[in-house]
């Protein structure tokens, strides 16, 4: 997620993805790993999008707090909390509470093989409170797989803390729990994670739920349920979200009149946008597009406003952040 992601568009090769873009849509990412088979970043992150990547990822919450969909479960995550999220599983996250910050450890596929599979575990621990050993340990590897990473220690020393992460991973999981069934079956599940990426690629087409049910050869209240289950919000908001996000692109990025980027993102009219950005992003279109050009020359400006991912150093204070409460 994030920094070393971008999210495959149809009739796009694998080979001519570019490793380091952020992605500023929704659907399955293509993540780029080095040699080291992992990526590990901080950021402080106000929203990320429902997608999901074959990499499995460790999310650790250092500041603030987050509500974390993962198929059909939310978790709220405090500062302390742990999740790992499995290969394939669709996951947002929204950030609950102001300079909200994460640490991401993501493992490339490279690292498993049929004898060594990736961890396919349910593990979430919530905040620092009720901590268990198992929990403190996990805790530890990821603390020092960061210094190592902040260290540029050897490829082997980084490696060999990837994989004692990995063990204290699944010495972590929660006894007896296992991964909760998706309630859904494959071929339903891939049929609409289809429908998310026509969604994605067609946000100026007039999209409907009956239509999308069509498109996936399942009855219109079917698709509705299962579309709820496998993305974790109904058909109406999900949309809603993904032209919101694609208008605050254009507005950072470009000069193209608000009225105008409301018919590029799909909006019949311009209040259908703004009663979107006042739900998502609590300012007006003009007034996210004013404070995101007062950023530009103003480094201390409202960042959770103007970008909803914002990359963070690894130093010292993350270090301290990963360690002990605030």
């Amino acid at each position: 997620m994030f920094p070393f992601a971008v999210v495959y568009r149809a009739g796009q090769s694998a080979g001519s993805h570019r490793s380091g873009g952020v992605h500023e849509g929704s659907g399955y990412e293509l993540i780029s790993f080095d040699a080291e088979k992992y990526n590990l970043f901080a950021a402080e992150v106000r929203y990320c999008e429902p997608h999901w990547h074959s990499a499995p990822e460790l999310i650790c919450v250092l500041t603030g707090s987050f509500t974390l969909n993962v198929c059909q479960r939310s978790h709220q995550v405090a500062a302390g909390g742990m999740v790992y999220i499995n290969p394939d599983e669709i996951h947002a996250l929204e950030a609950t509470a102001a300079n909200s910050r994460l640490l991401t450890i993501q493992f490339s596929p490279r690292l498993f093989d049929d004898a060594n599979p990736a961890p396919h575990i349910d593990y979430c621990r919530a905040s620092w409170a009720e901590q268990r050993p198992q929990d403190r340990a996990l805790r530890d590897a990821v603390l020092l797989i960061t210094q190592r990473q902040m260290a540029q220690a050897s490829s082997f020393a980084k490696l060999a803390a990837i994989y004692t992460l990995l063990s204290a991973l699944e010495y972590a999981e929660q006894p007896g729990a296992g991964v909760p069934s998706e309630g859904y079956s494959k071929r339903d599940g891939q049929l609409v994670k289809q429908s998310m990426h026509y969604i994605a690629e067609h946000l100026t087409r007039e999209l409907n739920l009956s239509k999308m049910a069509d498109m996936a050869g399942m009855s219109y209240f079917h698709f509705s349920r299962m579309f709820k289950k496998v993305s974790g919000y109904n058909f109406k908001e999900y949309l809603m979200i993904l032209r919101t996000n694609k208008a605050k692109s254009l507005l950072k990025n470009t000069q193209i009149p608000i009225t105008e980027i409301s018919h590029l993102c799909g909006f019949k009219e311009h209040k259908h946008l703004n009663a979107c950005f006042n739900k998502y992003c609590s300012v007006t279109p003009s007034e996210f597009r004013k404070r995101m050009l007062a950023g530009l020359n103003q480094p201390d400006a409202d960042l959770a406003v103007m970008t909803d991912f914002r990359c963070l150093p690894l130093s010292a204070q993350v270090i301290q952040w990963l360690s002990a409460p605030a």
